[in-house]
């Protein structure tokens, strides 16, 4: 019995929600929140250039007290960002997102932000793969 290979493009998100480097955190977070997402990707004359997580506005604005409102998404966002094509494996993807500790991989075609893959998406088309992050014990 053959299995399917999939590839990154058959289980990513193709919708993206992404920010100027300039975004204050306040607009960010009300951004995430509205659209239901845990992160953004954020650009820089057009270009991806970083990500930010509702965990680094918790861990570094919110944790260390700064105003939301004062804190623009370049100086939070985790940069140079790592990224995937669509056309790599799932079995790829899922190797990067264990070896880099990270849950989300924006998908980059002919330098385009064509969609954003993470461990979820992944845990519902392959779950064995996933393992990678949660070994048994």
């Amino acid at each position: 019995m053959a299995t399917e290979a999939l590839e990154v493009g058959d289980v990513m998100t193709p919708k993206v929600v992404t920010e100027d480097e300039e975004t204050p955190v306040t607009i960010i977070s009300a951004d995430m929140e509205v659209s239901g997402i845990g992160s953004v990707v954020i650009t820089k004359e057009g270009k991806p250039v970083g990500i930010i997580t509702d965990r680094d506005i918790a861990i570094k604005v919110i944790m260390k007290n700064r105003r939301p409102k004062e804190v623009k998404a370049k100086e939070i966002m985790s940069s140079p960002l790592i990224t995937i094509g669509p056309y790599a494996s799932i079995e790829k993807a899922c190797a990067l997102l264990a070896e880099r500790s990270i849950r989300r991989l924006p998908v980059i075609d002919d330098d385009k932000l064509v969609g954003i893959i993470s461990v979820r998406n992944i845990l519902t088309r392959n779950p064995a793969c996933v393992s990678k992050f949660y070994p048994l014990e």
